[in-house]
């Protein structure tokens, strides 16, 4: 078994009997007002998340959408490609390929 690591000095501090929480030192007003803020900032957080989960769902899938996209332009032959590539495309990789000869 496993010893816990001990400190090498001993923690110095005050401890207390009379532990008061902030929402008992409040009158009933202030307590509502608090517990209404916290909701908020929690609902906040919530949204935030939500949106943060979605976005990153909506950048995966655009992620398989591309690769996707890639495999069939790559797995298909080239007249398939031909067909449906407009003259710009066509005349852009001819461009190219002519350079990448060099």
């Amino acid at each position: 078994m496993c010893s816990t690591p001990k400190p090498k000095q001993k923690i110095k501090g005050k401890t207390s009997s009379n532990v008061v929480s902030i929402l008992s030192q409040m009158n009933a007003e202030q307590r509502k007002l608090f517990t209404e803020r916290a909701n908020e900032a929690s609902e906040r957080r919530e949204v935030k998340k939500q949106k943060t989960i979605l976005a990153q769902i909506q950048v995966d899938q655009n992620k398989d959408n591309v690769s996707l996209q890639k495999n069939t332009m790559t797995s298909k032959p080239w007249h398939y490609w031909l067909i449906s590539a407009s003259f710009s495309e066509i005349f852009h990789t001819l461009l190219h390929k002519k350079h990448a000869m060099k």
